[in-house]
């Protein structure tokens, strides 16, 4: 091959190098900033296909959409020092892009400092509340404040944060322990007073039962006294009747239930034979005026 040939084709890949470090393309998620000996000099945001000086320029792109930021659980203090542990998320985007690249040329630079700040501004939020607020209070109306101030202090930097929410709210271990005891506490306090109380209704329905009960059993023993009294007025009425009609006949007869009571297998009674006791066991029945 003739050296002409090898020129052609070495001026051609000249070319095309040529044209490619001359060309760039912007899509529709991203921000062209055109840097000339590192120094922005333009900012293309439409979409489509640019030409830029070679070796003089470059590009640096710069992302339009929406990013997520988020924490782990971090400490800040409350109200008498108390430490709660808050987890963040936040979404950003760049605002501007020339303050954006001159002051923190990248997202993970861009991330580090929207953390600074955020904790920065909830932290001074934070040390305005109790610990009861923190956790039971609207996290909305507690973040509202916080995404004023971080934006705020995030416009000189060409960063603007779109959301900022809480992702967890919660305690530090050793004052979780600490709230479990007094909880326990509390509860077995609240137990006692149940059981004092429960024991105290307990004796007060014993000494009303046992006062029903006394009540019960005297008008029960008055009533069975009554009835016995007319029993015996009635058995006497009746024994006195008997007696009238036929004196004899109740007389023996009286003798029979005193023989049935008083007599039995163990009983040894040292009496006359002629006792007026035994009269019914002779073989002539006297009468009983005899």
């Amino acid at each position: 091959m003739k050296n002409w040939a090898w020129s052609v084709i070495i001026a051609v890949l000249a070319l095309v190098l040529l044209a490619s470090a001359s060309f760039y393309s912007v899509s529709m998620t991203q921000t062209a900033v055109v840097l000339q000996f590192g120094k922005a000099v333009r900012v293309v945001e439409s979409p489509g296909l640019y030409m830029k000086w070679p070796i003089a320029q470059n590009v640096a792109f710069i992302n339009k959409n929406l990013s997520s930021y988020s924490t782990q659980p971090e400490s800040f203090l409350t109200v008498g020092k108390k430490p709660v542990l808050i987890g963040l998320f936040a979404e950003w985007r760049v605002a501007d892009p020339l303050v954006f690249y001159a002051r923190l040329h990248n997202d993970g630079t861009a991330e580090s400092r929207i953390g600074d700040v955020v904790r920065s501004a909830l932290r001074t939020e934070v040390g305005k509340m109790t610990l009861k607020s923190v956790i039971q209070g609207q996290r909305s109306e507690m973040m509202d404040p916080v995404l004023a101030e971080a934006n705020k202090r995030l416009q000189p930097l060409g960063v603007h944060l779109a959301d900022l929410r809480i992702l967890q709210v919660g305690l530090p271990t050793e004052v979780l322990q600490a709230v479990y005891k007094r909880m326990e506490a509390e509860r077995a306090e609240e137990a006692n007073a149940y059981r004092s109380q429960g024991a105290a209704d307990a004796a007060k329905i014993r000494a009303e039962a046992n006062k029903d009960q006394t009540r019960i059993m005297a008008g029960a023993y008055r009533q069975q006294e009554e009835l016995k009294g007319q029993g015996d007025a009635e058995a006497a009425s009746i024994y006195g009747a008997a007696y009238g009609k036929d004196p004899a006949f109740y007389s023996f007869y009286r003798s029979l239930e005193a023989y049935r009571h008083s007599l039995s297998d163990k009983d040894v009674l040292v009496l006359s034979p002629d006792a007026p006791f035994f009269r019914y066991f002779r073989h002539s029945l006297e009468p009983a005026g005899k």
